[in-house]
């Protein structure tokens, strides 16, 4: 009776560690997105890496808020808007429009990653989706 419950112990230890949670990212703009790569410039060009968990960080919500985040430190929040791109040709992009900026930013969104072109098209800061 001992080596029977001995052995139940051992299966039920072995099932609930081979269990592994994975978290699936969605694919679109509400989550968070961490800057991976920054890269452009007019007289002197740039190609920065950077790894996970450096805490440059956009967060888009649901209800239309968005927070920025430099270094883990709360840069800006404010609301956004996202004007969809209504023209098929194949360099249309959406734009990104934070707070009351008329102008906005080109975006681009791959499954999980997103591409922002900022600085009058000077520069491209790509991020991955670290969360829904």
């Amino acid at each position: 009776m001992f080596m029977k419950r001995v052995v139940l112990l051992l299966l039920a230890t072995c099932v609930f560690t081979a269990c592994k949670k994975t978290t699936v990212i969605n694919p679109g703009l509400f989550g968070k997105w961490e800057l991976r790569r920054a890269s452009g410039g007019d007289f002197a060009y740039q190609d920065s890496v950077y790894k996970p968990g450096n805490g440059n960080i956009y967060q888009f919500s649901a209800d239309s808020t968005y927070k920025a985040y430099i270094n883990h430190n709360l840069s800006s929040q404010g609301k956004f808007h996202l004007r969809k791109n209504t023209n098929p040709s194949a360099n249309s992009v959406d734009i990104l429009l934070l707070d009351s900026n008329t102008e906005g930013f080109p975006i681009t969104i791959s499954g999980t990653t997103m591409t922002l072109v900022t600085e009058a098209g000077w520069f491209q800061d790509r991020y991955q989706k670290i969360s829904n």
